[in-house]
Parts: C-alpha cells; sequence; structure tokens
C-alpha cells in the first residue's frame, strides 16, 4: 500500500503516446487512488470520479494488464460524464493477496462480484462491466453473479471451456494440450509455481504495435507479472457461469477489433451468437487486440456512448 502509480509508479506513463491526446492520462488528469479491503487482499482502485454520473463503469483488465493500463479508455468515458472504477486483479497492477499461490479464476470473479456490491452500496449508482480481452469473460461472469449489473460490455468473449479457444491463446499445442493436463494431472505441484503469462500465452499479438506490445510484455505490473498456475489452471478448466442460451441479465455490447491476431472474431462468435438477450456486435475496423488504431478507436467510442445512453433511459 505504500506504492502508487500516481507518486512511485512511472512505467504507465509510456504508455500514454500511444493514446489521443485527449484521452491521455497526465498529471492534471490523474485517477484518484484508493485501496479496498476485501478478505486478507488489499486491491488497488484507480477511480475517474463524475459527480453527476448516472451510471458507474468497472472496467475489467485482462491477462497481462492492470487497471491503469486502461486509464486512457476511463478518461474517454470521463470526459462524457461517467464514472469508472478500475481494478488490478492480484496479482497484477498494485494490488497485494496475503497467499499469492491461493489465487485463483474464481477468485476473480468473486473479488470482482464483491466490488459491484461495494460500490453499489456507495452511492447506489447502477453499474455496467467493461471487459476487456479475456477481462470480457470475467465480466460476463460477475454479470452471471449480481443481480446490479445493468450492462456489459466486452471485446472479447474468450469461453476456454472450447478446446479451440485454448489452443488459440497457447503459443502451440504442445503446452494447451499437455501442458494443461499436467496442470490438472498435478495441481498440488504445479498450483503454486509461479510463471509470466507472457511464457504460456500468445501475449506477442496483445497489440499491432511493436512498440506497445514491448512496453506490455516488459511491465512487472502487467505482461511481466509472475501468476501462480493455480490461477491458468482454474481459467482453463471453468465454464461459463450461465450458459450464453439462458443469459438475461443485461443488454450485452460487443465491440470486437478487426484485425485481432490475439484472439480473432471467430473465437468469439460462437458464445455471442447464443446470447438470447438483448445485444449488439461492433466491429472495430482496423484495431488489434489492444484497441488503439482509428477508425476503429473512434467507433468504440460512439459505439459504449451510444449503449450507456440508452441504458441511461432504461435505469
Amino acid at each position: 500500500m505504500s506504492l502508487t502509480y500516481n507518486k512511485s509508479e512511472s512505467y504507465w506513463k509510456q504508455y500514454q503516446r500511444f493514446f489521443p491526446a485527449e484521452i491521455q492520462v497526465d498529471e492534471d488528469h490523474l485517477p484518484t487512488e484508493e485501496w479496498w479491503g476485501w478478505r486478507d487482499i488489499s486491491i488497488h482502485l484507480d477511480r475517474m470520479p463524475a459527480a453527476d454520473a448516472k451510471l458507474k463503469i468497472i472496467s475489467i483488465h485482462g491477462a497481462g494488464g492492470n487497471g491503469r493500463l486502461l486509464a486512457p479508455y476511463a478518461r474517454l468515458l470521463q470526459n462524457h460524464g461517467y464514472e469508472v472504477v478500475s481494478p488490478d486483479l492480484p496479482p497484477y497492477g498494485l494490488s497485494e493477496a496475503a497467499t499469492v499461490k491461493h489465487i485463483d479464476y474464481r477468485l476473480w470473479i468473486d473479488i470482482l462480484t464483491a466490488l459491484v456490491e461495494h460500490e453499489t452500496a456507495r452511492d447506489g449508482k447502477p453499474i455496467v462491466l467493461l471487459g476487456s480481452s479475456i477481462g470480457g469473460m470475467l465480466a460476463y461472469n460477475t454479470a452471471a453473479m449480481s443481480k446490479h449489473v445493468k450492462g456489459l460490455i466486452a471485446t472479447t468473449f474468450i469461453d476456454t471451456s472450447r478446446a479451440e479457444v485454448r489452443d488459440q491463446l497457447a503459443p502451440n499445442r504442445f503446452i494447451s494440450r499437455v501442458g494443461k493436463l499436467s496442470m490438472d494431472a498435478f495441481p498440488f505441484l504445479a498450483d503454486p509455481f509461479r510463471i509470466s503469462i507472457k511464457h504460456v500465452s500468445r501475449m506477442h499479438l496483445i497489440s499491432n504495435h511493436p512498440e506497445l506490445t514491448k512496453l506490455i510484455m516488459n511491465d512487472t505490473r502487467a505482461g511481466g507479472a509472475k501468476i501462480p498456475l493455480r490461477l491458468l489452471r482454474t481459467f482453463l478448466n471453468t465454464e461459463p457461469l450461465i450458459k450464453p442460451e439462458q443469459f438475461d441479465r443485461c443488454p450485452v455490447l460487443l465491440v470486437h477489433p478487426e484485425i485481432d491476431p490475439m484472439t480473432p472474431i471467430q473465437f468469439s462468435e460462437p458464445f455471442y451468437e447464443k446470447l438470447t438477450g438483448d445485444k449488439q456486435c461492433v466491429i472495430l475496423e482496423g484495431a488489434g487486440h489492444f484497441p488503439i488504431e482509428q477508425p476503429g478507436l473512434e467507433q468504440l467510442k460512439t459505439a459504449v456512448l451510444a449503449f450507456l445512453r440508452k441504458l441511461e433511459r432504461t435505469c
């Protein structure tokens, strides 16, 4: 808790030049930082406040990310009157867990579900979840657990219960097949072992800009952080908490990058097509997995703002 992005950490500042000036995070537009204690975990929160906001967005990062990495998107929403809260899911970012080896995927869902309850109790504002990368499915599973979620936005829907999706996420078939079998067979040996996600995934495809990709992969609070294999094993073994055919919690917006070699659209489509409720899909032209390119970035803004304004009229 002695570390903060605003005072003691500076690596995140290197990301800003990849974004348009109007959404860059600088000394005049810093998130407020908070620590939220939940069980034996100190969870770091970035907050982009908006006093008159009718909705509150919880921004959920993916594997190899953290809340501050997504701060420019949060500022974009703040510029249009929306409050955004961005947690660091342990062991990423500045969040700290008493026992890192016990962190697993279900714990992430439980943290986010509790955060929804916490933020609802704080001011009663309706909650919208915005999940990036595997954060999209995290947002979905959190919405499945909470009655307070009024809207769901995702850049991908990565359903790891499908073998072809696991093959796509892993750097090769040996890791996706033999590696998973080994973790499943010997969890007591494998679970505590910590490894950087870049060694067991296609992190080199996280963006279509080589310099940005290198920054993320070398960031010890993001792509360069080490996670327990327990987190990876449970992520790969978790099925959606509600089948998409039965999901009726809230409207859904999928804003999928068009040029996403890490998780191409064909891996999100089967899940999205099974959703039977209020849904919309917008393809972000020219954008990569980490969408910084135009016109996709502008299309992202237009689609998300239209979705939020529609929700405002119904909440």
